[in-house]
């Protein structure tokens, strides 16, 4: 089953890019923002509904998800969907998730206190100079500084909002705490629909005299609904049981895909480009495999002892974090992690 949930968010994730582009040729960023959003948290409260999880967030709990969403979730919403909109090739884009575990350990350094390995230290610094020939080759291919910029702040988002979670918010439930994200995050875009005025001078408005197709709203619908709600917490089941290491995986295949989903569509795919990414995973591969092994969790033999959890990796977006800190053996839900999940 591991390895099936491992497929199964590759297959997903490296599609995205592909789907999203479709999309863009008949509704607008904020448009689909607003679906993916709404539809992904419909999907996850319905599982913690029908798990019965009695889990009640606290006011400090909401103001914090509130600022994780308006700062790290909801902006890069949009971003995405404009970015590739622009016409250069949705399979670019799709190899920007490469630098989400690298960026997260920059970005862990003064959020969390952790200072990286020379190892890892060695692994970002190869793979920020592979992430720079991407940015030369998206140059080449007459993108703008401002463009290539806002691109890099999706995966930067990715990664500040993992080490957020897991600075602030480790004791949250998964399910709670992605459906409360993704709600809180289409709220926020809310106020944006309803101004045509601001969306025009952004350029973000949606495409005029256009109509919305069966085939885009199928897949949007696959955007919302498989992409931000069930990969999602399939994702969050595979690190509960088999670890951040296994799951973090997945950093490896997505990039691949979304090239070769730009292969299918006929996009050109560069000899910088293939270079750059190899080189990226490469460092990706570096930093992983000198990761230690995760310990299993065993139950203590008195009732006082404590149990230290694992960390999450952060290789996707909503990624949420499991405990860090020492949990008493009393709390139930600390000690049957499998009950986080919906």
């Amino acid at each position: 089953m591991a390895h099936l949930a491992f497929i199964f968010c590759c297959t997903v994730w490296g599609t995205t890019f592909i789907l999203l582009e479709r999309v863009t040729h008949v509704m607008g960023p904020v448009e689909i923002a607003l679906w993916r959003l709404f539809s992904g948290a419909a999907v996850v409260a319905f599982c913690w509904w029908w798990k019965s999880d009695n889990y009640r967030l606290s006011w400090r709990d909401l103001g914090l998800m509130a600022c994780s969403s308006l700062l790290f979730t909801a902006p890069p919403q949009i971003i995405q969907a404009y970015v590739i909109a622009q016409g250069f090739g949705h399979s670019f884009f799709g190899t920007m998730v490469a630098a989400i575990p690298l960026l997260t350990i920059l970005v862990s350094v003064p959020m969390l206190g952790v200072r990286p390995t020379s190892r890892e230290l060695c692994g970002v610094l190869g793979g920020l100079l592979g992430i720079f020939l991407l940015v030369e080759e998206g140059m080449h291919r007459g993108m703008s500084v401002s463009l290539l910029a806002l691109t890099m702040i999706i995966p930067l988002s990715s990664a500040l909002s993992n080490t957020f979670i897991k600075w602030k918010l480790p004791h949250v439930p998964a399910a709670p705490l992605t459906a409360t994200l993704l709600t809180v995050s289409g709220l926020a875009l809310l106020p944006l629909h309803y101004s045509p005025d601001l969306l025009a001078s952004w350029h973000i408005a949606a495409p005029t005299g256009v109509a919305v197709t069966p085939e885009a709203m199928v897949y949007l619908v696959l955007l919302g609904v498989i992409g931000s709600g069930v990969s999602t917490m399939v994702f969050i089941w595979m690190i509960l049981k088999r670890g951040p290491l296994f799951a973090g995986m997945t950093t490896y295949v997505v990039p691949v895909l979304a090239l070769f989903w730009g292969t299918f569509d006929h996009e050109s795919i560069s000899g910088m480009q293939a270079v750059a990414i190899a080189g990226v995973l490469a460092m990706v591969a570096l930093v992983q495999t000198g990761a230690q092994s995760e310990a299993e969790i065993i139950e203590p033999a008195a009732a006082g002892d404590g149990v230290t959890s694992l960390p999450i990796s952060a290789e996707a977006e909503y990624l949420v974090s499991l405990p860090v800190e020492e949990i008493p053996y009393s709390d139930r839900r600390a000690m049957q992690p499998e009950t986080q999940v919906a």
